[in-house]
């Protein structure tokens, strides 16, 4: 699945002088020559924010002059982050995305049998109260104003590549992005959160040939059509959990109330630890909201309910719950995003420095994927976390050597000896979740050498 250096490098190349070029005229960012032109700022703004995550203005200027050979002052930044340099970084931004690279999937346990596995999240970024008025979030505790937005990403787990990314209101629902009814390849498995949930796009995936595996919540009502009898009637889902001897349970259901979309349902139990966990938040939930504690929702903390329309021989009840697990990778992202990436983190105060530096980072966790992929990660086989702190440091080091392919290799190929070291490793207490899914995989191993 590796990205190769010549390719890389000419996407970065096309990416940060003809594409930010264009772009920065076409956005009126940059309507004549100057010494901060769109390439010049692009490359300013998101290599030092990969290196910096909250640098001044004079941080700008010193990158520019050290890296670039662009001696600007801090005030000609600071004149230069207006609406059009925060719309011109947002096109630029667009652009990487709609670069896909031709990465060979990588051979992963489980995994292999689908034409891709794409994961979807939402996650909110915290913004400074300037932005208020264009993206309001929910009050403060003191009935302040607070700003946020909201970063929708679609990732594919085989190829490890970023394949959309949306920036909306923190306040607007997961269903209204556009990722949200993107159609996906035929054969191909969606893991999503339960924000995403909805009968209709449920349907749509169904009748594309596409795969999905979902939590419901506790509330989700199930429906069977009874032998000899017209309609359907409502499965009692506790009492047959309560009936359970194992630990995994499958049962063919109708969901929602309109169109019924015919299901199969798994259940699986969680460990006591676990579950004594979610009954107290459910208790604590309850007080907060002066309500009696639902016993029907204590009980089913036990249990994790999932949903899927691919058939039993892909998905049985057992393997449900630990193809689940790989969702959690687009989580570890957002993690890298803010942690490593600095997305909440800024020195900024005016509305549009905040946005441009926003877009700016996001571009940099583009660029930051790409190179970690040429590298040779490979997702659930290497960390996250410590790949992408390992790609950051050598942030001024990449720009420099965008000026040849020779110089990006020698770098690539520096990270991809340093990531042999990122390999996440066997663990016998817990299992990672590639371990797990091998587990499941009978076939893999041989494969796996054969590869």
């Amino acid at each position: 699945m590796v990205i190769t250096v010549s390719e890389l490098h000419a996407v970065l190349n096309d990416l940060f002088n003809d594409a930010a070029r264009r772009l920065a005229r076409d956005t009126g960012f940059c309507l004549r020559e100057r010494k901060l032109s769109g390439p010049v700022f692009a490359k300013a703004l998101v290599f030092c924010l990969l290196n910096k995550h909250a640098p001044s203005l004079e941080d700008f200027a010193d990158f520019a002059s050290e890296h670039l050979g662009v001696h600007a002052s801090y005030k000609a930044f600071d004149e230069r982050f207006s609406r059009p340099a925060s719309e011109f970084l947002a096109a630029l931004l667009g652009e990487a995305l709609g670069h896909c690279f031709t990465a060979r999937p990588a051979l992963l346990p489980v995994l292999r049998q689908f034409d891709g596995v794409y994961l979807r999240d939402a996650s909110t970024v915290s913004l400074p109260a300037c932005l208020a008025d264009l993206f309001p979030a929910r009050a403060a505790g003191d009935g302040q104003p607070t700003a946020a937005v909201k970063v929708v990403l679609e990732m594919e787990v085989t190829t490890g590549q970023f394949t959309e990314l949306e920036v909306l209101p923190a306040l607007d629902n997961d269903k209204a992005s556009q990722i949200a009814a993107k159609p996906l390849p035929k054969g191909a498995l969606l893991l999503e959160d339960m924000g995403f949930l909805a009968g209709e796009r449920l349907q749509a995936y169904a009748d594309q040939g596409v795969y999905f595996l979902t939590r419901v919540p506790h509330w989700t009502a199930f429906f069977e059509k009874g032998a000899g009898r017209k309609g359907y009637a409502r499965l009692d889902v506790l009492a047959w959990l309560r009936q359970a001897k194992g630990s995994h349970l499958a049962r063919q259901v109708y969901v929602f109330h309109g169109q019924k979309l015919k299901l199969r349902v798994l259940a699986v139990r969680v460990p006591e630890e676990v579950a004594e966990a979610r009954r107290q938040e459910v208790r604590q939930d309850a007080k907060r909201r002066g309500r009696a504690v639902s016993q029907k929702k204590l009980e089913l903390c036990d249990w994790n309910i999932l949903v899927t329309n691919a058939p039993a021989e892909l998905i049985g009840a057992s393997e449900g719950w630990e193809l689940r697990r790989v969702r959690w990778q687009v989580e570890l992202v957002f993690k890298v995003f803010k942690s490593g990436g600095g997305l909440e983190r800024t020195q900024a105060r005016g509305v549009w420095r905040v946005l441009t530096e926003l877009y700016a980072k996001l571009l940099g966790q583009v660029v930051l994927r790409w190179v970690r992929l040429a590298a040779g990660y490979v997702m659930l086989r290497h960390s996250a976390m410590r790949t992408a702190a390992k790609v950051g440091k050598r942030a001024a080091s990449l720009l420099a050597a965008l000026h040849g392919e020779g110089e990006l290799r020698q770098q690539v190929e520096g990270l991809s000896h340093q990531f042999a070291r990122c390999k996440i490793q066997k663990r016998h207490r817990r299992l990672s979740t590639f371990d797990r899914l091998a587990a499941l995989d009978a076939q893999f191993r041989q494969l796996d050498r054969a590869a």
